[in-house]
C-alpha cells in the first residue's frame, strides 16, 4: 500500500468535515420542516451518514497509511543485516545501501532506490540519508538511519553495529506484535458489547414498544386511552435510540483502536463499521420492521 501524506491526510480530514456539516446542515432543515424528502429518509439518517462520512474516508488513509509503516519497519531487520552481510565482503557503506536497493524489501524498496540514485549523482551519503528518513519517516526507520550515519563517522569495524541494530529492531517488533496478539481480544469484546447493545434495543422495541403503540391504537377514544403508548411519544423514542446507536458505535470503536493499537485514529475504522451496522439494525429491525426478533 502506497503512504499517505501527512497533507494529503489533513486535506481529507477538511473535505470530510466539510461533508458532514453539511448534511448536517441538511438534517436541521428537515427537522426544522423547511422541506421534506422521502417519508422513510429521516433527519437522523443524514446525521448518521453525516458522521459516517466524516470519520470513513480519514480512516480509510490512515489505514493505508499505517500499514505502509508497518512494512516498512518488518523490513528493517532485513535491510540492517544485507548492510551486514555486505560490509563483511568489503564493500563501503554507501555502496552496501545501494547494493541492498536492488533487493525486495516491501514499501522500503522504492525509498532505497531513490537513496541509491542520489548517491550515484554525487550526493554525499550523509545528504541523501536525511532525505531518505523524510520520505520513510518512521519512528524504527529513523533510529536505524541514526545508526548507519552514526556508524559512517565513527567507521572501523561496524558489522556488529549493525547486527545489534538487527536484533534490537527484531526485539521491538517482537514485543509489538505480542502486545497486539494480546489485546485482539478487548476488541472483540467491544464488538460483542456493542451488538448486545442493540440487540436489547430491538427486543425493546418489538417486545414493549411496539406492542404499547397498538395498545394506544386499540383504546384510543374512551376511558383506557391512557394505558398506551402515544405513536408521537414512540417516533422520539426511535430517534433517541438511534442517535444512542451512533454515539455508542462512535465511543467503542476510538476504544477499542486505543486499546487494540495504541491510538484513537485506529478505531475510526471500527466506529465506521459500528455505526454503519447500528444504522443497517435500525432501519430493518426498528423503522422498517422487516426483521422481528422477539425474547
Amino acid at each position: 500500500m502506497p503512504k499517505i501524506p501527512q497533507k494529503t491526510q489533513t486535506t481529507i480530514w477538511v473535505i470530510s468535515i466539510s461533508i458532514g456539516v453539511a448534511m448536517g446542515a441538511i438534517a436541521a432543515l428537515i427537522f426544522a420542516g423547511v422541506f421534506n424528502l422521502h417519508e422513510q429518509i429521516t433527519a437522523s439518517d443524514f446525521i448518521a451518514f453525516g458522521i459516517l462520512l466524516t470519520i470513513a474516508p480519514p480512516s480509510v488513509a490512515f489505514f493505508i497509511d499505517n500499514n505502509w509503516r508497518s512494512g516498512i519497519d518488518a523490513n528493517l531487520p532485513n535491510l540492517l543485516r544485507d548492510i551486514a552481510d555486505a560490509q563483511r565482503t568489503g564493500l563501503s557503506l554507501p555502496r552496501a545501501v545501494s547494493e541492498s536497493s536492488k533487493r525486495n524489501y516491501g514499501p522500503l524498496t522504492p525509498e532505497l532506490q531513490k537513496m541509491a540514485a542520489k548517491i550515484s549523482w554525487g550526493i554525499p551519503f550523509d545528504q541523501a540519508m536525511r532525505s531518505f528518513t523524510d520520505t520513510a519517516d518512521t519512528e524504527l526507520n529513523n533510529r536505524a538511519a541514526i545508526l548507519i550515519l552514526e556508524a559512517q563517522r565513527s567507521g572501523g569495524v561496524i558489522e556488529d553495529i549493525f547486527d545489534s541494530a538487527q536484533k534490537h529492531v527484531e526485539d521491538i517488533l517482537a514485543l509489538r506484535k505480542e502486545r497486539l496478539g494480546q489485546m485482539k481480544p478487548y476488541i472483540w469484546i467491544i464488538y460483542a458489547a456493542f451488538i448486545i447493545f442493540l440487540l436489547v434495543i430491538v427486543v425493546l422495541f418489538n417486545t414493549f414498544f411496539y406492542p404499547m403503540s397498538e395498545m394506544y391504537t386499540e383504546f384510543q377514544g374512551n376511558q383506557f386511552t391512557n394505558l398506551g403508548l402515544n405513536p408521537q411519544v414512540l417516533e422520539s423514542y426511535k430517534i433517541l435510540f438511534l442517535h444512542m446507536t451512533i454515539v455508542e458505535g462512535l465511543f467503542s470503536g476510538l476504544v477499542a483502536g486505543k486499546m487494540g493499537e495504541g491510538k484513537a485514529k485506529s478505531g475510526l475504522k471500527h466506529s465506521s463499521i459500528m455505526i454503519l451496522i447500528g444504522w443497517i439494525t435500525y432501519k430493518l429491525t426498528i423503522e422498517l420492521q422487516l426483521i422481528e426478533i422477539n425474547m
